[in-house]
């Protein structure tokens, strides 16, 4: 079997990623709460974090601002520093690049890119060379690139499922796969359709994951990034994660491992 980034990072199976996110306001409030949901997410016993800027901070329609930029170094800092698990930078609207140059200057592990493969309206493809050409120069962080994803309108819709994830294997070390919105489960179908085009490379589910339905998910993927079902209401400002919704979900994990 070939080196497997994720694996490395994520030795235990069916890992779960607690998502931190960062809402817009001062930066001492958005330091308090990314450390506040990273102690209970350790607490539970996610086995990593992705801190990720939510709704604001975006230059164009793949750009961070420079802003918000500085703003998840300074977080990611924080939370490096008091944080057992790894921990990784989702830049929004799929800034990449950003994403590379936080983790790396914070000590991260991985990266998520809300899409890998694929054109979309409104949004910048990425280009193979350029994505490889820059995983390269950063090493040891690992690529979690996003197929299908949601909030996004293929251009294409005639690039298949099946075809996206076979492209994107060969630039991401995990294939995200996700439903059509936050919180939206992915379809059973899909995971299937992903798993039979790329077989034992690492899949992770995007959306949707939950103490119900995680033990259907989690027999088709190797792991999960999770964050609305780890708050109660859904994702808004000032809503801390959950302690009890939390293990509620990795009791379940604990039992599939």
């Amino acid at each position: 079997m070939t080196k497997s980034l994720f694996r490395e990072i994520f030795p235990k199976k069916k890992s779960i990623i607690g998502m931190i996110h960062v809402f817009e306001g001062e930066l001492d409030r958005q330091i308090d709460q990314a450390l506040e949901d990273a102690e209970r997410l350790e607490q539970g016993g996610v086995n990593g974090l992705l801190v990720e800027n939510y709704g604001f901070g975006y230059a164009d329609p793949n750009l961070a601002t420079s802003d918000v930029l500085d703003r998840l170094i300074t977080i990611m800092k924080k939370v490096k520093k008091y944080s057992r698990v790894p921990i990784g930078a989702n830049v929004l609207p799929n800034d990449y690049w950003a994403a590379f140059h936080a983790t790396h200057l914070s000590g991260g592990s991985f990266i998520q890119m809300d899409h890998i493969t694929g054109n979309f309206d409104s949004c910048r493809s990425v280009h193979p060379k350029d994505c490889l050409k820059i995983k390269k120069e950063y090493g040891e962080i690992a690529v979690f690139g996003g197929i299908h994803p949601k909030y996004y309108q293929l251009v294409n819709p005639a690039c298949s499922l099946a075809e996206c994830a076979k492209k994107a294997m060969l630039l991401a070390d995990g294939v995200v796969v996700t439903g059509k919105s936050t919180g939206d489960a992915v379809s059973i179908d899909d995971l299937r359709t992903v798993f039979k085009a790329i077989g034992s490379h690492p899949i992770i589910i995007g959306s949707g994951l939950n103490s119900k339905n995680a033990r259907e998910q989690l027999s088709h993927a190797d792991g999960a990034i999770v964050g609305t079902a780890f708050k109660k209401g859904g994702v808004h400002r000032g809503v801390p994660v959950d302690v009890g919704l939390i293990s509620q979900l990795m009791d379940e994990v604990e039992r599939l491992r």
